[in-house]
């Protein structure tokens, strides 16, 4: 079961990519513009990802057949999980701002690159310096987006291909209570970014390279959305119960 999902999943990427590219223009422009379809997927994805951590996090915290106090550990990786990507569905939507209509405070006004009540967007640690020109290498380092994919990178792909290659590793991670990630959501990130980034280079400047960008993201929510029920199942049935 979890293998057709997965396989799916990558199918639904790959699709998902080559169908923005021969929609209309002006299809494209309203699927990616704020708020519209693409990022309120994603937020709801995110938010789903958060929930499902947070359950998570609760279940450990409550698992009194953990030793050695790995369940107070696991219990703090879930619980930070779970808040990261709440505030990512916070700062997908800009807090509500646009849902609710508030007037953007006055710091966000002054230093939000896109006048909105976020944090990605601040211009310190944005993509684009203020008269519109893309940052340096040095700046590109402290993006936000930057440090993102450096997270995903490191927790999805890195750690479970070390997890699996070092026992020593392996004995690391489970003393310190980290749950690996596994090795599929690792796959579906990089199929995800390789696809957005061979696409986007194509079409860069446009309207069709932003919705690009702004499916990307959605297709990383969805894919915590997908380890955080992966985990729950794991959890509930047991990790035989759906691995085939």
């Amino acid at each position: 079961m979890r293998r057709a999902a997965v396989a799916g999943a990558l199918i639904f990427l790959i699709s998902a990519y080559l169908i923005l590219l021969v929609l209309d223009p002006l299809v494209v422009k309203r699927l990616g513009h704020e708020d519209g379809p693409i990022e309120s997927l994603g937020a709801i994805f995110f938010l789903l990802a958060a929930s499902g951590f947070a359950v998570l996090a609760i279940q450990s915290a409550a698992d009194q057949r953990m030793l050695q106090g790995i369940s107070v550990r696991r219990t703090l990786a879930f619980a930070s999980l779970a808040i990261l990507l709440a505030v990512c569905c916070g700062e997908e939507i800009s807090w509500g701002q646009r849902i609710f209509g508030w007037r953007t405070p006055e710091f966000f006004s002054n230093h939000n690159a896109q006048n909105e009540t976020n944090l990605h967007n601040i211009q310190a640690v944005h993509q684009w310096n203020a008269d519109g020109s893309e940052k340096g290498f040095v700046g590109k380092l402290v993006n936000m987006n930057r440090l993102f994919s450096v997270f995903w990178l490191a927790f999805f792909v890195i750690l479970p291909l070390s997890a699996a290659r070092s026992v020593r590793v392996r004995r690391w991670v489970t003393r310190i209570g980290l749950p690996v990630p596994p090795l599929w959501a690792g796959a579906l990130f990089l199929a995800s970014y390789g696809l957005y980034k061979i696409l986007a280079s194509l079409y860069a400047g446009t309207a069709r390279a932003h919705t690009l960008d702004e499916f990307k993201e959605m297709s990383y929510a969805a894919i915590y959305a997908m380890v955080a029920v992966s985990c729950l199942i794991d959890r509930t049935l047991g990790p035989r119960a759906t691995r085939d």
